[in-house]
């Protein structure tokens, strides 16, 4: 009780600070210049059509193509690092996860133009392999999505919106990026639209040379890595729609440089490469009727190839061998065909609108660690929802989804949003949203045995299943040119039967399995305070956080850990001269979370310390806006390690550190219009 209380009133301070400052941004800021503002930018994610801010029920966040400019971002770890409920997982061969409200892994949803993201190491999609060299925004939603997106949308979704060239354009730009930790991008851009017909095309490729703290390591803590990515476009425009067939290639190399072993007969390392390759083709067909019926439809095919072979370096007459050992190679392939379509009528009547829509996906899994070397399964749906205004300002959007799993008995998915606008000015919203995620077919059929594994799937697992209630409020004040937003928000997500390893077995007939052995809880608030004018914005945010795991058969792990975040934006722009300044900084507190130790067959407390990230940087336009140059300083408090506990896995020790950023760099960025 008295830990809730010292909560309640962290909380409680936190709040009337941010209101403070809220009340001070209204009233002694300076007159501002310009024409008025907003802050109500289009979403599409969880919309029957795209639909602005203030009117969508989902409460949806949004970060546009301007602001991960800024933060000289060109993946999507690096921007979502900065955001309030989002933390960032590092690994130094599986690249970057998240969590989200507290939840991670597979219960995150990625989506590119509404297409999932395949190819999940671990659990989780690397972060560090989604550029955002051609993004128009990134819009997100937490808490259960599952009656929207289906299976793996426990804990929200993440959807990236691509830019899509205009009628009657041309596009064609270049661009480098440099950054003084070995980061060398470059990256183009091209596109043509007539009145009916238009193709764009992009590509780009990041290379990374590795970082450690001691620069002639042969062994970096951060892994070299190459990466390509292409994509091309061809559209045909129709009277209020359009046709689109997308075609999305990645390809990626880590090299993890062994330590040499050095005698007086030889000088060798083990060195091992890891190969990923991911292509997407994506067709969209996007109508609208009688300017009230959208028919939306897409279906895609997507492939995702994981490879790594072990060579034998000799490092004096620099040859490499592969290692005989079939152990040390391995190569995996994931393909999935799903489609989606939905029937809209926005304006069925005055007092409701309907949606129906239909999806289903089907994933193969092929590979010589997989049972029987190839296995499949498949997800059938059909989803309705309404939004039904029983009052002027009141509407309800009740939704259900029907599953029919090829492996699992799904249950029934339904969900519910309300919003209200209490005034012009004031808005809440509620919602209720039940969750279903089904064991991915590594968790079901791996079989990854060698001299340092003996990982086993589980035919007997149970399916995820989760609850989410979410409350929010949002405040918005115009006054002349000044726009600003006030907006607290709750939530509580319980996951039932989560999947995890464990150990079973002693001695050398020791194995791991994927079992059901957690029930997760999550539940906090989170308060963000945005003021805009024409010359600066500014944003300022705080969330609490609390995270609960009930291992099954551990009676001693039922105690809520909270993890405090602080965010703070700032940017001002000088129009006349085209300059910008900007500041991005997040604090991100204690990390606390019982886990399942894999050694000693017990539970441990785990911990990551407190760290905080921020960045500077400084825009400017010049050569009649065809250049934009933005250069900066990055983790100004030159984070690499954070003292931490953690099980880094079932082959691993306690590790003593959390390995978090690169430490201080400086970059620059130039992107020059062609045309």
């Amino acid at each position: 009780m008295i830990f809730f209380s010292n909560t309640f009133f962290q909380i409680l301070r936190s709040t009337t600070f941010l209101v403070v400052f809220a009340f001070f941004s209204i009233i002694c800021l300076g007159q501002p210049e310009g024409k008025p503002l907003d802050l109500d930018e289009l979403v599409v994610t969880g919309q029957y059509e795209a639909n602005s801010l203030s009117k969508s029920v989902h409460k949806v966040k949004v970060i546009d193509a301007k602001r991960i400019e800024a933060q000289g971002a060109f993946t999507l770890q690096q921007v979502l690092s900065n955001e309030m409920n989002i933390r960032i997982i590092q690994d130094p061969i599986l690249g970057s996860s998240m969590q989200l409200q507290g939840v991670g892994g597979n219960n995150i949803k990625i989506l590119i133009d509404g297409v999932p993201v395949i190819g999940r190491e671990n659990g989780s999609i690397d972060l560090s392999q989604i550029s955002l060299q051609n993004v128009e925004r990134i819009e997100f939603v937490e808490g259960p999505m599952s009656v929207n997106f289906g299976t793996d949308a426990l804990g929200g979704v993440i959807n990236i919106i691509t830019k899509k060239q205009k009628k009657s354009s041309e596009t064609a730009r270049v661009g480098l990026y440099g950054e003084s930790i070995g980061q060398f991008n470059s990256d183009f851009s091209l596109g043509v639209a007539k009145e009916k017909y238009s193709i764009s095309g992009n590509g780009s490729r990041n290379f990374f040379k590795g970082f450690s703290t001691d620069p002639d390591a042969r062994n970096k803590l951060w892994k070299p890595r190459t990466q390509y990515n292409a994509d091309i476009t061809l559209t045909k425009f129709l009277e209020n729609g359009n046709i689109r067939w997308l075609n999305q290639y990645f390809n990626e190399t880590i090299s993890d440089k062994g330590t040499p072993t050095i005698d007086w007969t030889q000088a060798v390392a083990l060195d091992r490469y890891y190969y990923s390759t991911r292509y997407t083709s994506s067709f969209f067909y996007d109508k609208k009727f009688d300017g009230k019926r959208n028919i939306n439809f897409l279906a895609s095919y997507n492939f995702y190839q994981r490879r790594y072979n072990t060579y034998l370096k000799d490092l004096v007459g620099l040859t490499q061998e592969l290692v005989p050992s079939a152990f040390e190679h391995d190569t995996n392939y994931f393909h999935q065909v799903m489609s989606r379509g939905t029937y809209s009528n926005v304006a069925f009547s005055k007092k409701m609108n309907y949606q129906m829509g239909y999806e289903f996906t089907h994933d193969f899994a092929i590979g010589s660690r997989i049972e029987n070397q190839k296995q499949n399964m498949g997800d059938y749906n059909l989803f309705t929802s309404a939004e039904v205004k029983p009052l002027k300002r009141l509407v309800i959007r009740p939704a259900f989804r029907v599953i029919y799993h090829t492996k699992y008995s799904a249950p029934f998915v339904p969900s519910i949003n309300l919003k209200y606008d209490i005034t012009d000015a004031w808005v809440i919203r509620g919602s209720y949203s039940k969750g279903f995620r089904a064991p991915t077919l590594k968790e079901l059929y791996l079989q990854f045995v060698d001299a340092s594994h003996n990982l086993k799937g589980n035919q007997n697992l149970t399916a995820e299943t989760s609850n989410n209630l979410q409350f929010s409020a949002t405040y918005d004040y115009k006054l002349e040119s000044r726009v600003f937003r006030f907006e607290p928000t709750i939530f509580y997500n319980k996951i039932n039967n989560m999947i995890d390893l464990a150990r079973f077995g002693s001695g050398n007939n020791t194995y791991f399995q994927y079992v059901n052995i957690n029930t997760f809880t999550s539940l906090g608030t989170s308060i963000t305070v945005e003021y805009r004018t024409i010359p600066y914005h500014i944003s300022l945010g705080y969330s609490i956080t609390g995270r609960k795991n009930n291992l099954t058969g551990y009676t001693q792990t039922d105690n809520i850990y909270f993890c405090n975040e602080w965010k703070f934006n700032a940017s001002y722009r000088f129009s006349k001269i085209g300059t910008s300044i900007n500041f991005f900084g997040k604090w991100n507190g204690k990390l606390q979370m019982y886990q399942y130790d894999y050694l000693s067959d017990n539970i441990s407390l785990s911990y990551i310390d407190p760290f905080a990230l921020m960045d500077i940087s400084v825009g400017q336009v010049v050569l009649k806006k065809k250049l934009n140059i933005t250069a900066g300083v990055k983790n100004l408090m030159n984070v690499i390690n954070v003292n931490a506990s953690l099980n880094m896995g079932p082959h691993s020790s306690i590790s003593g550190s959390a390995t978090t950023a690169m430490g201080r760099s400086v970059f620059i960025g130039l992107r020059y219009n062609l045309i």
